[in-house]
């Protein structure tokens, strides 16, 4: 899970705070208010179909974004792969992990 920060207009607050925003993957899961702590979150329900309609689109797109990557610096790309390869595993668990555990 990665965690952004964002201004935005907080409903209890009745301001614009800072917001602490939670993705699994691309899909935002909750966003919650720095200063009153107020937490909005998506349902479980409603984040697993989406997240593995994400996830499928993520898949399907990989070669092309690969070869695009190989093309434009292929020393580069050919140094990370292994690294990228032992870590997508872990990165696929972890956001998975965070919607199942919800």
């Amino acid at each position: 899970m990665s965690v952004e920060h964002a201004d935005l207009a907080c409903e209890t607050c009745g301001r614009v705070t800072e917001h602490e925003l939670h993705y699994a993957g691309r899909l935002l899961e909750s966003t919650r208010c720095t200063v009153c702590g107020t937490r909005v979150e998506v349902t479980a329900r409603a984040m697993v179909p989406a997240y593995l309609r994400d996830l499928e689109q993520r898949v399907v797109s990989k070669p092309r974004r690969m070869i695009r990557r190989a093309a434009r610096d292929p020393v580069g790309y050919a140094r990370s792969l292994p690294r990228a390869v032992l870590r997508q595993p872990v990165k696929f668990w972890r956001e998975f992990w965070s919607l199942v555990r919800r």
